[in-house]
């Protein structure tokens, strides 16, 4: 995850809402990458386990979280990319 920032917050933090879940560092850069070149702030809650040298499904995994009045917004930007990506577009 190195260049993404991974911040502990409050699992019980209302405020912010869980948009993906990325299971390995190209996606989780990507996607941060994305929502943050359109001015969407990001929080990532990382599940990796430092110890093991690969990740594996949910042991790699990294939960990003936008503030939840930014969730709406950041869902279209990742539709909107998904759609272009599926047809070559990007």
């Amino acid at each position: 995850m190195d260049g993404v920032r991974s911040v502990k917050f409050p699992l019980n933090d209302d405020t912010w809402e869980k948009i993906h879940t990325a299971f390995n560092d190209a996606e989780l850069h990507l996607i941060t990458g994305i929502l943050g070149g359109e001015g969407v702030e990001c929080r990532v809650r990382s599940r990796r386990v430092p110890q093991l040298p690969f990740s594996h499904g949910a042991l790699g995994a990294a939960e990003i979280y936008v503030p939840k009045a930014k969730a709406p917004t950041a869902q279209r930007i990742l539709m909107i990319y998904r759609n272009r990506s599926s047809v070559g577009e990007v």
